[in-house]
């Protein structure tokens, strides 16, 4: 229901080497609209759309479509026919350089999903997923073909009846079939909802992240559905503000979770399709917006962080190098990010410059080896270092980077202690024990080490 929108118009592609960074081009796309679904077919067919400032709104409020046939090169930017101009674009799959699916998110007949096959020309809504009563409210759509698909929303109905709304096709969309009760997941409470565009699927398996820190998962592409508690509080900031999250999987079981609890980023793994988490202590960089699996790769992940930065793990989240970027290209934003290869990816962002007003959405592109690799040595270079350790009372915190906070976090992930606009922490009310602490630096970026408290 409530939306998620990545605020995207920089949209980056990247082969990321042991010199990796982001290149920038421009999208023309138009002053203060903002890209919150990227989606690429392969190296050369991307498609994102688009969502409008709320903070300064821009003259032109239509919703558009980007679409390039050559790698990022050249776009064209099409004005989304069918839907209200008040919809909003919640998420998009495409499938070739002609056809393609958008969830339009909103209330009323623009609700629901519609369907391009003349490269987003022209719309037509799929009414057999109706998304019709006056509860619903349309969040993702995810197709493995031209043919099958699957799509969900907000709970619908009443009583016993009471479920997250979700549909399946086989035959693009032409009919969908509502996933019935006792399959489609009940809300926790009958309040829960979902988010836009906050869907992962890795082959026939779905997750789907909640506003109660729930992922709702299915190994059979909507067939059978179980719901799990995550670490997470909420997956997007709607219900409870400034708490967001997001998965990625490599596989149908062994994935990881960035959480982001009001400032202090905190990284999971599970090996059981996210039935259940076990804390990570990264070292170095990670960034707690976004976080997506490198297919090709025995255990890559990339992370992003809005204007933040972005970095990549080799090692399954334990290490983690920042993501170089264009030096030419000021006020840089990585957003949602999507990787087809070690050697295609792609992020996108939103230029500081185009908030203020000025037109220079971006579009980066790098052609890089196909290894993600990094050597272990720089990756365990750890730039902080804690002092006295053990430590009875006060833990003093040292980096050539400048920090603004400190964060204690236990060995099951919960935080403890937290001291802003400092590099220090009083530790001496703790238990003793083991403890992880988190420094946040003036960049953005964290970084964590272990200490022991006596």
């Amino acid at each position: 229901m409530k939306k998620i929108l990545f605020s995207l118009a920089l949209v980056s592609m990247v082969g990321v080497s042991q010199a990796q960074s982001w290149v920038t081009k421009t999208t023309g796309a138009s002053s203060l609209h903002f890209v919150n679904s990227l989606k690429a077919v392969n190296a050369s067919t991307i498609w994102f759309s688009d969502a409008i400032s709320t903070t300064a709104p821009p003259p032109d409020t239509g919703r558009y479509i980007g679409l390039s046939t050559d790698g990022g090169n050249t776009w064209a930017n099409k004005l989304i026919s069918g839907p209200s101009a008040s919809a909003t674009i919640g998420d998009l799959h495409p499938v070739s350089a002609t056809t393609a699916w958008i969830v339009s998110s909103g209330s009323g007949a623009q609700n629901g999903i519609w369907k391009t096959t003349n490269a987003g020309t022209s719309w037509t809504k799929q009414t057999t997923a109706s998304f019709s009563s006056a509860i619903s409210f349309a969040n993702v759509v995810h197709f493995w073909d031209e043919n099958a698909g699957f799509c969900a929303g907000d709970p619908f109905g009443t009583g016993a009846n009471l479920r997250f709304e979700m549909y399946t096709t086989t035959n693009g969309g032409t009919t969908w079939t509502n996933i019935p009760t006792g399959t489609a997941p009940a809300p926790l409470n009958g309040a829960e909802f979902g988010y836009t565009g906050k869907i992962t699927v890795q082959g026939n398996n779905i997750w789907y992240g909640t506003d109660l820190g729930r992922v709702l998962y299915s190994p059979n592409r909507g067939a059978s559905w179980q719901a799990f508690q995550t670490p997470a509080v909420d997956f997007g900031g709607v219900t409870v503000t400034g708490f967001t999250a997001d998965v990625a999987f490599r596989d149908s079981t062994n994935g990881l979770l960035i959480s982001d609890e009001d400032g202090v980023s905190l990284l999971y793994s599970s090996t059981n399709s996210g039935a259940s988490w076990t804390p990570i202590t990264p070292n170095g960089p990670f960034y707690s917006n976004n976080i997506e699996y490198v297919p090709g790769t025995a255990n890559t992940y990339v992370s992003s962080g809005g204007d933040l930065g972005s970095s990549f793990s080799t090692d399954g989240g334990l290490n983690w190098t920042e993501i170089g970027s264009d030096p030419t290209t000021p006020g840089k934003y990585y957003g949602t990010l999507e990787f087809l290869s070690p050697t295609v990816g792609f992020a996108g962002g939103v230029s500081q410059a185009q908030v203020g007003g000025a037109a220079v959405p971006a579009f980066s592109v790098l052609s890089g080896s196909v290894s993600l690799a990094v050597s272990e040595a720089d990756a365990n270079k750890l730039k902080l270092s804690v002092f006295p350790n053990p430590v009875s009372e006060v833990l003093n915190l040292k980096s050539d980077k400048e920090i603004t906070g400190v964060t204690v976090i236990d060995l099951s992930g919960k935080i403890i202690k937290r001291e802003k606009g400092a590099s220090q922490i009083n530790v001496s009310n703790l238990a003793k024990g083991t403890y992880v602490v988190q420094a946040a630096y003036k960049n953005g970026s964290v970084e964590n080490t272990k200490f022991i408290k006596k």
